[in-house]
């Protein structure tokens, strides 16, 4: 049996042969089931994505309260996926914080949604991230770690974020973060970003630093003097000094032509 984005070398052949088309992102709905956890029920479905035509996938998930279907405003957390904290309780971020606070704030506040990606370490997996925390060890900060792998700072694609939020039919949303780059990226891709929930945790002596790192860097907003005012565009490629070019914004704006395909149709 094949697995997701592979293909047998009788259709890999032919598939090259044959004129290739653009790449395009495509979201396909698979199946939702009611999960009962220590913090309450969610309806929780399941999708599959690529951005790249069909050459890989992704498995996003969303963690739902209430029926936000056809809402407007509704609180929403794109929440990327963090095994060293969430699985493993690594005390050298924010993230498990994080999720927990928007499980618990959609819990209180429904109707709500938490859109969670596979994309470890900003982007780079979870492979390089664990280099990156090597050389971290070595006094290097998140950024200029990933840059000295020749990483990009942040390398995550939220195209599933639109076709998921099309999909349930919300028409705008409050965006869960701290992350301006995160409300430009997603306007970029069509989503109508209403307003801000601030997503702070309280920092603790193994991750100030990172966190200092993000707000100084990264220009999240991490205290109540940091206002709305940035653009997001700290996200960069080229590592030569303190480059010009956010990598969030290649390409320009999306043509909003993604695809959302349900199971059910």
């Amino acid at each position: 049996m094949q697995g997701l984005g592979s293909t047998a070398p009788k259709q890999r052949l032919e598939a090259d042969a044959a004129p290739q088309e653009p790449p395009f992102d495509c979201t396909e709905f698979v199946a939702e089931t009611l999960l009962p956890t220590v913090s309450g029920k969610y309806r929780l479905r399941g999708y599959r994505h690529t951005f790249d035509g069909g050459r890989t996938y992704t498995e996003p998930s969303c963690i739902i309260t209430g029926r936000p279907e056809g809402l407007e405003n509704v609180p929403v957390r794109v929440h990327d996926a963090c095994f060293t904290s969430e699985v493993l309780g690594s005390l050298k971020c924010d993230c498990a914080g994080q999720l927990q606070m928007a499980m618990g704030y959609i819990q209180e506040k429904s109707p709500g949604v938490i859109i969670y990606l596979q994309q470890e370490g900003r982007g780079i997996g979870l492979a390089n991230k664990i280099a990156a925390y090597a050389l971290q060890e070595e006094g290097l900060d998140t950024v200029d770690a990933n840059r000295a792998l020749g990483l990009p700072d942040d390398c995550r694609e939220y195209s599933s974020v639109r076709n998921i939020l099309s999909d349930l039919d919300i028409k705008s949303i409050r965006l869960m973060t701290n992350n301006p780059r995160k409300i430009q990226v997603l306007e970029e891709l069509g989503v109508d970003v209403r307003g801000r929930i601030p997503c702070i945790v309280e920092s603790q002596e193994l991750n100030v630093g990172y966190l200092a790192t993000k707000q100084a860097r990264m220009q999240h907003w991490l205290s109540e003097s940091d206002t709305d005012s940035l653009d997001g565009s700290f996200c960069y490629w080229n590592h030569d000094g303190e480059p010009l070019l956010p990598s969030a914004a290649q390409g320009g704006k999306s043509s909003g032509n993604g695809r959302l395909i349900s199971r059910a149709d």
